[in-house]
């Protein structure tokens, strides 16, 4: 090449090069996209915002809550008969309605699911394909650190050779990390016009309309993304959930398995599995979840919640009351295991310490 050449050529990479390093400050390689991670696991008295991620777990506030068995029936016969009633299915689960998009319950007794957050971004970028600034043809997207698309300027990243769907697949994950869902949507279904078989938009688009609530288009579109990607982890786990929330166990506990199989430690989908066990009456395969679960996440509460929750079915008050104190320990203003520890403590016998139970937990908040 003549040396007038290589200089254009240099000095046409240098430039790139601040470019990029003026619009993403935080920029990393390809490959070394995080696993998917969750943005908050911890289990809230109160409602509020997770972020965008929506990774699915099932509310350990609404849905594990056991009915206090009256005092005079609990007295009755020594209570045997009645014991064996109030663990057949008095237990408050109620409907598996979503609240979706938040990282947290509100505080109450008559059941419900909700979204969890995680890091489904990272995965949606993992497998974007494109050139790499210097080669004269443009911008690199595994390059994108997700926290820059507050601050990217589309209008560059398309002078600098990005295709627009691309670009509108970054406007979308901006705009729903913003709230922002109806914009979210008009960049996700702008990217798929461009390129239908796109699987990280129809993804985030999935999520897009779960959390707004439209459970059907969200189930179409995990669908679709694991047709065109079938070893999506994320998209098995979100799917099931739908299913869940639509009381079809069976195919949630097909699609968890799944999510399982191809992410063993994936905690969300483990803490989904074993949920739906539960419900489904499977204690053994719940409990054995949520111990997988526990030794991921050691601290996590709400698993301590659930596992005992399964043991107080098998009628083993003195392990439900164990798992319901270390979920205490952990987590002191856990309205929901003070209630079921008093609900486990009146089973056994101990009436003193379950009004104890009941007084603590209606002082933090609980309401059936």
């Amino acid at each position: 090449m003549p040396s007038g050449g290589k200089n254009f050529f240099l000095h046409y990479s240098i430039i790139v090069c601040a470019a990029l390093i003026a619009l993403f400050p935080a920029c990393r390689s390809p490959g070394d996209d995080a696993p998917e991670t969750a943005v908050s696991r911890d289990v809230s008295d109160s409602a509020g915002t997770g972020g965008p991620g929506a990774a699915v777990r099932q509310s350990a506030e609404t849905a594990a809550a056991l009915s206090p068995v009256p005092e005079t029936a609990a007295a009755r016969n020594g209570g045997v008969s009645d014991v064996q009633t109030a663990r057949s299915g008095s237990a408050a689960e109620g409907s598996a309605a979503a609240v979706p998009g938040t990282g947290r319950t509100a505080q109450t007794g008559s059941g419900g699911a909700q979204s969890r957050p995680s890091g489904g971004r990272t995965e949606s970028l993992a497998s974007l394909g494109g050139i790499r600034p210097g080669s004269g043809r443009g911008v690199f997207i595994g390059e994108l650190n997700p926290v820059n698309y507050q601050t990217v300027d589309p209008a560059i990243l398309l002078q600098m050779g990005m295709e627009q769907y691309q670009v509108s697949f970054i406007l979308g994950e901006r705009y729903l990390n913003e709230k922002k869902y109806d914009s979210a949507l008009t960049e996700y279904n702008k990217a798929l016009n461009l390129k239908p078989d796109y699987p990280e938009a129809l993804f985030s688009r999935g999520r897009t309309y779960q959390i707004s609530g439209n459970f059907n288009h969200a189930l179409e579109d995990y669908t679709k993304t694991i047709a065109l990607k079938k070893d999506s982890a994320a998209a098995y786990n979100h799917r099931g959930y739908i299913f869940a929330q639509r009381g079809d166990h069976a195919k949630a506990l097909n699609d968890y398995t799944q999510a399982i199989a191809l992410k063993k430690d994936y905690g969300d989908a483990l803490y989904n599995r074993g949920y739906s066990y539960r419900v489904q009456g499977q204690y053994d395969k719940a409990i054995d979840d949520f111990t997988r679960l526990l030794q991921l996440e050691p601290d996590n509460a709400a698993a301590y919640n659930q596992r005992g929750t399964a043991w107080y079915y098998k009628e083993n008050d003195e392990q439900a009351i164990r798992d319901f104190s270390e979920a205490i320990r952990i987590k002191p203003g856990y309205a929901l295991a003070w209630h079921n520890r008093g609900t486990a403590y009146r089973m056994s016998g101990d009436k003193s310490k379950a009004d104890a139970d009941f007084a603590e937990a209606v002082r933090l908040g609980y309401r059936k």
